[in-house]
């Protein structure tokens, strides 16, 4: 089966619940890709998804209902993730292999042979944080502190940007992925942290079978990133190959290959279906406007997107991203929203020196008006730079 660009686009707006505004507010939690990074994006995400996504709704989960949980994933990213499935989301990536540790743990212990390694990291760390956040939550540097006390030289690195030695966030990632820390909220201008277990009780730790969790990993990701690879499911999760391969092999029978602009690609066979039927807008509206980091945007095969280089170098950056305007499913134009009192002033800038139809940007200031309480404000207006 041959796919176009715009197909597998299609697909992935209809899989990702663009076309659904009665799903349920917080649905795409499920898609274990909702991400908050950069931070304020993953309500903005949600509420492009849905009309139904109140203002506040992912606040009341995370911090009053706990019915969704924020940790670090291996990207070092903020992933969000319903409560009752972390303990299959961390199961799934949780390296089981020394060198696939060492791959998550990444700078947070010495080079190989130079010091301590994985394993002993973690078998050093995990106690640390249990004791440094036993009933109580801690800001970033209260944590840095209480680890300091408790954690080994070579797990407590110089960091020039701060001046001290801390723990780097890798070891953060491996403790929220044995059910140790979480993100419970913000202490000033930094993250407060909790631990899992604590935050939301059982539930964080249930028994799962880690071949059950690491396959549905994969289902997961081709359900809302299909058709996909090894390589760009990898990149995606940000774990070692040999991870990904291990994991992606326990599906291996439930997926078609289809070409995708003349490359080798792999969906769920239940998908094949609708991916071939997909149409040229997989969205009901005219205008969308996705943020910096949304789970559309994560997708690895950045071409198909984009397919101009400069184009994706200007929205895939590090820093300050900009999100992402599509006008009838098609990327049109790049923008950023800044709060001008209770107004979101956004700028559109046109990718590649089109011009914008009066009718578009109607359209985007629609979408955009529908955006602003997710930002604290009551009204939007939209300017092309």
């Amino acid at each position: 089966m041959d796919l176009s660009p715009a197909q597998v686009l299609a697909f992935r707006l209809t899989a990702q619940g663009f076309g659904a505004d009665d799903a349920e507010p917080l649905a795409a939690l499920a898609s274990w890709s909702v991400q908050d990074s950069p931070a304020g994006t993953a309500a903005l995400a949600l509420a492009a998804r849905g009309a139904r996504f109140e203002p506040g709704a992912l606040d009341l989960a995370l911090h009053e209902q706990r019915t969704a949980v924020a940790l670090y994933n291996p990207r070092t990213a903020t992933a969000i993730v319903p409560a009752a499935e972390v303990a299959a989301y961390t199961s799934a990536l949780l390296p089981r292999e020394q060198e696939s540790l060492r791959f998550v743990l990444g700078r947070a212990i010495p080079p190989a042979g130079e010091g301590i390694g994985p394993a002993d990291a973690v078998e050093a760390a995990l106690p640390a944080f249990a004791a440094a956040l036993d009933g109580r939550q801690l800001s970033r540097d209260d944590l840095h502190a209480a680890l300091r006390e408790r954690l080994p030289s070579d797990l407590l690195p110089w960091c020039d940007g701060c001046q001290s030695h801390h723990a780097r966030r890798g070891l953060l990632v491996v403790a929220g992925l044995h059910g140790l820390l979480c993100i419970a909220g913000r202490a000033g201008r930094q993250p407060l942290f909790a631990r899992t277990d604590q935050w939301i009780g059982p539930q964080a730790a249930p028994a799962v079978d880690p071949d059950v969790a690491a396959a549905e990993l994969v289902r997961r990701h081709l359900s809302w990133c299909g058709p996909s690879t090894p390589r760009l499911f990898t990149q995606w999760a940000g774990i070692a190959p040999a991870q990904a391969s291990a994991a992606w092999a326990l599906v291996a029978d439930e997926l078609v290959e289809v070409s995708v602009d003349g490359g080798r690609a792999w969906l769920l066979t239940d998908d094949a279906r609708g991916a071939s039927c997909a149409g040229a807008d997989g969205s009901a509206r005219e205008a969308l406007l996705l943020p910096p980091g949304d789970p559309l945007l994560l997708a690895r095969d950045r071409e198909l997107l984009l397919p101009d280089p400069a184009a994706r170098r200007a929205l895939f950056v590090a820093i300050n991203p900009p999100g992402l305007v599509l006008l009838g499913g098609k990327p049109a134009a790049l923008w950023r929203g800044r709060k001008r009192g209770r107004r979101l002033a956004v700028e559109l800038r046109a990718l590649g020196g089109a011009s914008l139809t009066r009718r578009a940007i109607a359209a985007i200031e629609r979408e955009a008006i529908g955006l602003a309480p997710h930002r604290g404000c009551a009204s939007a207006t939209v300017a092309v730079g």
